[in-house]
Order: C-alpha cells, then structure tokens, then sequence
C-alpha cells in the first residue's frame, strides 16, 4: 500500500514537471497532455490532434493546412507554425488532396516550403528540388530573392498518393540543415491529425 501511494505521488510529480516545462512552438498545451498520456498509458509516441491550423473533411478527402513560417522566435524564427528540427509530425491519410497555405512571418528572411523524401540530414543548398508529390512545393524555393517573402503567402495543393515516411522542409539555403523542417507523414490506415515529439 505504501509503494502505490509511492508511485501516485511520483506521478502527480511528474505531471507537474511536465506541466511546468511546456512546450516549444504553439503546441505547448498539446504536447503536456500528450506526454502525460505516454506516461500513463506507456507509449512511447504522442496521441493525434486536429490543432486549429489543420481542417481535416473525411466527406470529400481533404486536409488543409495553414503553415506558417517564423511563427515565433523558436530556432531563430526558421519554424513552421513553431516547430522545426523534426519535432512536430503532420499525419495525412493516402490518397487526400492536401491544401498547404503557406504565409512567412519571419520579418527577416525569405523561406520556403515543400515535401521532401528526407527526415533529417539535410544538405547546405538544394539544386532543383523535386518534391515527392506533383505540386507539393512552394514557388521558387531555393531562392532567397524569390521565395515567399517576410509578410507575403501563397498556396499550393497536391494529392498525397503514395504512403511513407517524410518532411516538410524549407528549402532555402541552410534553412532545412539548420532545423527548419517537420515531420510529413501519409498513412495507409486513414489516420489523420497532428503529434508533437
């Protein structure tokens, strides 16, 4: 009886630890429950949520995403809606028409944004990025004098046709290697929604 009010006080601890620490980007609130539910359930990966920056219509196969670069100071402001260096995961299911719109509020720099292969290691410079799905790229994105600049948007849209493992990724030079990607992940189960690591 002792070990389990033991244990129930070091989990009250924990909860408050995470509760304390918060998150990075605009997920805080998210990611805390998440970790209390990896905690008590024994998981090791975060439950899925709908944020308010992703619209989900399973009637027609849609998913929209409003991503926004530099959306706060978080990695010298090269994130996208506040998460970058892999820590956020955006679950798509196979086959939907994904709408990216894509605005940079970064007041410094130019970025971009697009769905690459990789999942981290990223190289220096790109030349002619090829998306991995037709149209699943921002314009001009490697180019610091024509990609989406401080204020302005832009949207682009793509079906999501073949299942896997990849990222969203800022494909200005340095932008991804210094962090600035996330997590793109379609599934063949139908799962849909958003996880922060």
């Amino acid at each position: 009886m002792n070990m389990n009010r033991f244990f129930a006080a070091g989990l009250v601890a924990l909860f408050g630890l995470s509760a304390a620490c918060g998150g990075g980007g605009d997920g805080g609130a998210t990611e805390q429950v998440a970790t209390e539910e990896a905690v008590v359930e024994g998981e090791e990966t975060a439950s899925l949520t709908t944020p308010d920056w992703m619209t989900v219509d399973e009637a027609s196969q849609t998913v929209t995403l409003d991503i926004v670069a530099g959306k706060d100071d978080s990695n010298n402001r090269w994130n996208f809606n506040g998460y970058s260096r892999g820590n956020g995961a955006i679950v798509v299911p196979l086959g939907y028409a994904v709408t990216i719109n894509f605005r940079n509020d970064d007041p410094n720099i130019a970025h971009s944004i697009g769905v690459d292969t990789g999942t981290g290691d990223f190289p220096a410079t790109f030349q002619d990025p090829e998306p991995v799905f037709a149209g699943a790229i921002s314009a001009a994105a490697t180019s610091m004098q024509e990609a989406t600049q401080p204020g302005e948007s832009e949207s682009f849209s793509f079906t999501a046709d073949a299942a896997g493992e990849y990222s969203l990724i800022c494909y200005v030079p340095a932008h991804a290697a210094t962090g600035m990607w996330i997590r793109f992940t379609v599934s063949s189960d139908g799962e849909v929604g958003f996880f922060s690591y």
